[in-house]
């Protein structure tokens, strides 16, 4: 499937695989910050959705969405904003997806509704039992930066990114081939992946990382911080990223981040070993074994 393909649901009337062309009349956006705003912008930009409404939990940041194109109009309830919708985007913190999926639901009960959480299992779990688990499909965008806002969103921001899809036995298999269609029309490469499978892989990739980031950052005196260079920099910069959001993201995920930070302890027992003993070719075969793996996946 192309970028540019493009696709299209009638309000009120059940999906099949006539209505994966053309575009969207009317798409919401809920949550207009960084990630919301660019797909917001691309959506527009794109030609993917006539109309690009926005709506803020907290009733902020709509008239700077409004001024930077990342929305056509604000709605000051999620019923307005989804009133004549076909699609639903929700780019909030994760403990409020479900909830905000299910309100989409009440205000466009034959549209497509999708996420951009960077956990999947407790979302789907939550969603299972009820009519919009069959609306629902869940993805994750793995995109994004330390910086927060709407000020910050652009057009460009999926470009070549990969998007997690994580469908379970209750997504319908036509909102699943519209899910990918649209990240794709978006500009991002896809895949797919259970819910579970995606959880326990990001908490190596994704979770650990923002752990060790802010745990270096934390122990690091403030009187040193002056000699902080590019590595440190580099190393730590994830650690800016919202506490809110991140604490939502670390309890939702607890399991796997736990399983894989206790693995950790023991990777880390091997480099103080090594240092304790002097022992300098176990010092370079772990450095080796890193190198490798970070030369591997290049830039």
């Amino acid at each position: 499937m192309s970028k540019t393909s493009r696709l299209h649901f009638l309000h009120n009337r059940p999906l099949d695989e006539r209505q994966l062309v053309n575009q969207f009349d009317r798409a919401v956006i809920v949550g207009v910050g960084l990630l919301g705003g660019s797909i917001g912008m691309a959506l527009r930009a794109r030609k993917i959705a006539k109309q690009v409404i926005g709506f803020s939990p907290r009733g902020n940041s709509l008239e700077t969405a409004i001024a930077r194109g990342a929305i056509d109009a604000s709605a000051d309830s999620i019923a307005e904003a989804c009133r004549g919708a076909e699609l639903a985007i929700i780019c909030t913190p994760v403990q409020s997806v479900a909830d905000f999926a299910q309100q989409c639901f009440a205000g466009m009960p034959s549209g497509l509704i999708t996420d951009v959480g960077s956990t999947k299992q407790s979302i789907v779990a939550a969603l299972a039992q009820s009519p919009v688990a069959a609306n629902f499909v869940g993805s994750h965008p793995l995109a994004g930066s330390e910086k927060s806002g709407v000020e910050h969103a652009r057009e460009n921001l999926l470009d070549r990114k990969l998007v997690v899809i994580t469908p379970d036995q209750t997504s319908d298999a036509i909102r699943v081939q519209a899910t990918e269609q649209l990240w794709q029309s978006l500009g991002a490469r896809t895949c797919r992946m259970s819910p579970n499978e995606h959880d326990a892989a990001v908490a190596r990739t994704s979770h650990l990382p923002h752990i060790l980031a802010s745990a270096l950052a934390a122990a690091t005196p403030t009187e040193v911080l002056p000699l902080a260079a590019s590595g440190w920099c580099d190393t730590t910069r994830v650690a800016s990223g919202g506490a809110d959001l991140w604490r939502q993201i670390l309890e939702e995920n607890r399991q796997p981040i736990v399983a894989v930070l206790e693995g950790f302890v023991g990777d880390l027992q091997q480099w103080l070993t090594a240092l304790r003993d002097s022992d300098g070719i176990q010092l370079e075969k772990l450095l080796l074994e890193g190198k490798k793996k970070r030369d591997a996946l290049g830039n």
